[in-house]
């Protein structure tokens, strides 16, 4: 049996001045795409996924490392199965595409006599999942424009204002066996600014409408109430990112973004939001 060895992430540039300058790179292509939509936006997504599983995969095989090949294998599925979202115009074909491609997973892994794929498994179900949840928010919906920008506007500012609030006041930590830097002021901060940015794209005039374009039509302030409990369950996705981060002892998933880590690392907030921002959509008759 050929098995494909363990891989310790460097760690990357994490200042802050780095930070700033990838955002500022990434930002105008990234919004580009977004704006059009369509199947680039798709692709966009699909290239995502599979850099997000392939980082997932190789950071929970490090203790038992898969059979050679098989975290590819589980990227390329990933990809594929973000471009049958898209064709379908909805994310539950798309999952129950993506546990029928996970046979295929779990075969390659008896072939090979590979370790149990419990977590490798779970964690393409989720990043499917939640990819294609954002493929339907932004192509499946009426201003899905603006339900997209919306989703990616709380998240930015739950972790923007996480970051000042923890920074500036400090204080009692939230999770310190999992990430010590987090503290209850930085979670407070997360969801105060969060629901004050949804509030703010509540407001027709801000989005140059005479109508709201809002889920369910809710009101700035019903949108507040909303974009706070979004940006509690931002800081919980990272958290939870963050925990399997702490028990496989690596710093960040990846080191592609400099300063910023893997695109999992960015993306851990987005993929719980976007599923919950997804059911509040379907529950509101948005769809």
């Amino acid at each position: 049996m050929t098995i494909e060895p363990a891989l310790t992430v460097k760690a990357p540039d994490s200042s802050l001045k780095t930070r700033i300058k990838s955002a500022l790179l990434l930002a105008p292509p990234l919004l580009i795409i977004i704006y059009f939509g369509g199947t680039g936006f798709t692709l966009m997504l699909a290239a995502a996924a599979a850099i997000a599983v392939f980082e997932w995969g190789r950071m929970v095989g490090q203790a038992k490392p898969f059979p050679k090949g098989l975290i590819h294998l589980s990227a390329a599925l990933a990809a594929l199965a973000l471009l049958v979202a898209h064709m379908l115009g909805g994310f539950v074909g798309s999952l129950i595409f993506a546990l029928s491609l996970c046979f295929l997973i779990f075969a390659y892994n008896y072939a090979n006599e590979g370790p149990p794929l419990r977590l490798l498994v779970a964690g393409i179900l989720y990043i499917i999942w939640a990819m294609a949840v954002m493929v339907w928010l932004r192509t499946g919906l009426p201003n899905g424009l603006f339900h997209f920008m919306t989703l990616l506007l709380v998240v930015w500012a739950s972790d923007s204002f996480a970051y000042l609030f923890g920074r500036l006041i400090g204080g009692p930590k939230l999770a310190p066996a999992i990430s010590p830097k987090k503290t209850w002021a930085g979670f407070i901060g997360s969801s105060l600014g969060a629901g004050a940015v949804a509030a703010i794209l509540a407001i027709p005039a801000v989005t140059l409408s005479d109508l709201p374009r809002t889920l369910g039509q809710l009101s700035p302030q019903a949108y507040f109430l909303l974009g706070a409990v979004l940006g509690m369950v931002g800081q919980a996705g990272d958290l939870m990112v963050s925990y399997f981060k702490r028990r496989f002892e690596v710093k960040d998933t990846g080191s592609l973004i400099p300063g910023h880590g893997g695109v999992l690392d960015r993306i851990d907030a987005l993929l719980l939001v976007a599923i919950v921002f997804s059911f509040t959509a379907l529950y509101l008759g948005a769809a």
